[in-house]
Formats: structure tokens, C-alpha cells, sequence
């Protein structure tokens, strides 16, 4: 199976996903923000992904910045229930022109969930050379 980085700084969140993707046959790696999942980059290898889109700190939108220059390849899906600043569609669609393969919305169902990983990997495999 892969190896699936999830970001998301509500802890119980990033709990629940990261469950039913190691429920799924994932190995799961935690991250609460940007700057703690550029370290794990740092030091693991990762297949997959899986970010909020804001978060204080290090938000999502620089984490897949930065992993798209960092890890050309690397299969990203990003999620978002907006903020008051920011509907959902804008967030998702900010998330996508930043380099999420594939978006979604919170909250999310298991279904969804793995479906959006296998998609963002589906994706990112069709683009390589």
C-alpha cells in the first residue's frame, strides 16, 4: 500500500482520516501543520498527501507549494470546509491552482476519502513521464 502523510491541525480530524486510511492497508504519518509535514519530507519518504487547506502557521496552501517543488510527482489531495474569509469552492479551487491533484470537501466520508487518494495517485502517475 502507500505511504500517506496527513495535515491537519485539529487533532481529531487528523485522527479519524488517518485511521480509516490505516484501516485501508495505509501506513499513515501525522502532521498538525505545514512546518511539521515539511520536516517529515525531510526524513520520510511519501506517496500521498493529504492536507487542510488553512491552518495557522505553515497553512496548507504553502505546504502544497512547497511540496510540488520539492517533490515533483508527489500526489496531493486537499481538503477544505472554508473559513469566514474564504468559501469552500474559493479554498478548493486555490488548493487545486497550487497543485492539489484532487480536492474535496469536508466534512468527508471514508468512501470519499479513499477514493481521492486513489484518484490523486491515478493522476500524478498519468503526468509522469
Amino acid at each position: 500500500m502507500m505511504r500517506i502523510l496527513v495535515v491537519d491541525d485539529v487533532p481529531v480530524v487528523r485522527m479519524v482520516i488517518a485511521r480509516l486510511l490505516k484501516r485501508a492497508g495505509h501506513t499513515v504519518i501525522e502532521a498538525n501543520d505545514g512546518r511539521e509535514a515539511v520536516r517529515v519530507f525531510e526524513g520520510a519518504a511519501v506517496d500521498v498527501l493529504v492536507t487542510d487547506v488553512w491552518m495557522p502557521g505553515t497553512g496548507g496552501l504553502d505546504l502544497i507549494r512547497s511540496a510540488v517543488r520539492r517533490l515533483p510527482g508527489l500526489a496531493i489531495v486537499a481538503m477544505s470546509g472554508g473559513t469566514p474569509q474564504a468559501t469552500m469552492t474559493n479554498s478548493l479551487a486555490e488548493a487545486e491552482a497550487a497543485g492539489a491533484c484532487v480536492v474535496v470537501m469536508k466534512p468527508i466520508d471514508k468512501d470519499e476519502l479513499l477514493a481521492a487518494v486513489v484518484e490523486a495517485v491515478r493522476r500524478t502517475r498519468k503526468e509522469q513521464p
